[in-house]
């Protein structure tokens, strides 16, 4: 008898399985415009320096002549060549820490640290530190920067903040460099059940056998670890390293596309940028290997003006 109800029990999920697979074939959840990149064909992989096997940020200099890039450790900008990846040149800046985020504005770079911290670097004379609200347990990990709102966005991988409301969400803040100030208030909250909802969609039969009998998150695993506004429709794309996906949010900050980041190749996606033609550069950390930035080409010659 035991067996019996241990078979039906089965046979019923089995079916439930396959159900939920014909609904995710045909659901247009994730069906918005597509990725303007092919993830799974980079034109370009530069193999990193050991300086920066552990790349934490990425970002474009404000003439395209450089990626700027820091690691998690030293209080340093690396310059590199956009079209080789060759080291070129380096600045120190501060003391060691972690750095998790760096871009530019103007001739002044920032870079931030995972508890908030944000360091502005001018091109000539001292630095200057601005504390924010954030702290170790939001761990920010993405830095961009918003043209239309002159505002750093600060991505936090850890807690999103102390209201209720927050709880299940991901959150970006908004440095006003007008105010130098950290709005209190989220320019961008990300539901992870929305994100679990659109990496689920089109799901295979094993994918979903699996997520049944998985006591994990993973569905709904998202932590951003790099953030970039795109030339070429101004939608705002966020790399997470948790959860291994690159999220697309429109102007007013709905998520338009979910994509699934290969894990062989990105081994921990933490930053990402875009050059003036709207070519998107990925970085990642090496871990026991070398870090490298891929770089992806607009499909159909895509190009900004």
């Amino acid at each position: 008898m035991t067996v019996f109800l241990i078979g039906s029990v089965i046979v019923l999920l089995l079916f439930g399985i396959i159900a939920a697979c014909k609904r995710n074939t045909t659901d247009p959840a994730n069906a918005g415009p597509a990725l303007p990149y092919r993830l799974d064909a980079p034109d370009a992989t530069f193999d990193l320096p050991q300086e920066l096997s552990e790349i934490s940020g990425l970002a474009m200099s404000s003439d395209g002549r450089h990626l700027l890039a820091v690691n998690d450790e030293e209080g340093t900008v690396f310059f590199l060549h956009p079209e080789t990846g060759a080291l070129e040149s380096s600045r120190v800046f501060g003391k060691k820490g972690d750095y998790e985020g760096i871009e530019m504005v103007g001739s002044d770079i920032f870079a931030v640290k995972s508890n908030g911290t944000l360091v502005r670097i001018p091109e000539t004379g001292d630095t200057s530190i601005y504390p924010t609200h954030l702290n170790e347990e939001n761990d920010v990990e993405g830095l961009g920067y918003d043209s239309t709102r002159n505002c750093l966005m600060l991505a936090c991988k850890g807690k999103s903040g102390k209201d209720d409301v927050l709880k299940g969400k991901k959150a970006i803040y908004a440095f006003d460099l007008a105010t130098l100030r950290l709005n209190e208030t989220p320019a961008y909250v990300i539901d992870r059940d929305e994100i679990g909802r659109l990496k689920g969609a089109g799901a295979g039969f094993w994918e979903n056998l699996l997520g049944v009998f998985s006591s994990g998150d993973d569905a709904r695993a998202f932590g951003p670890s790099g953030l970039a506004f795109s030339p070429l429709d101004n939608n705002l794309y966020i790399i997470a390293s948790v959860g291994k996906v690159l999220v697309m949010l429109n102007p007013d900050g709905k998520i338009i596309r979910v994509e699934k980041l290969d894990p062989d190749r990105f081994k921990q996606p933490e930053g990402l940028c875009f050059d003036r033609a709207g070519r998107l550069y990925i970085s990642s950390e090496g871990g026991k290997h070398q870090g490298r930035i891929f770089r992806f080409s607009p499909r159909d010659g895509q190009r900004v003006d």
